[in-house]
């Protein structure tokens, strides 16, 4: 798993610039399919909370935390 574009898209997503699936694959250079698994990855091995909100066009993070290396909740993003 490419960590450069895990951080791209932890990047998109914490800001709320991360746009439909289409745009965000365009963004990082990876197809959309390519882009789903590695959000899978994301949610599964690193269990960060990744929802997508079909009224926003957008994906976010349900819950407090930042992404490490792991998902830590609780931890304030506003610093």
């Amino acid at each position: 798993m490419d960590i450069k574009k895990i951080i791209k898209i932890n990047d998109l997503i914490a800001s709320g610039r991360s746009g439909t699936p289409r745009n965000m694959a365009f963004q990082l250079g990876v197809s959309e399919r390519m882009l789903y698994h590695i959000i899978k990855f994301m949610k599964d091995e690193l269990d960060a909370p990744i929802k997508y909100n079909r009224n926003k066009l957008r994906y976010y993070y349900d819950g407090n935390g930042v992404l490490v290396v792991k998902w830590q909740n609780g931890i304030d993003t506003m610093m």
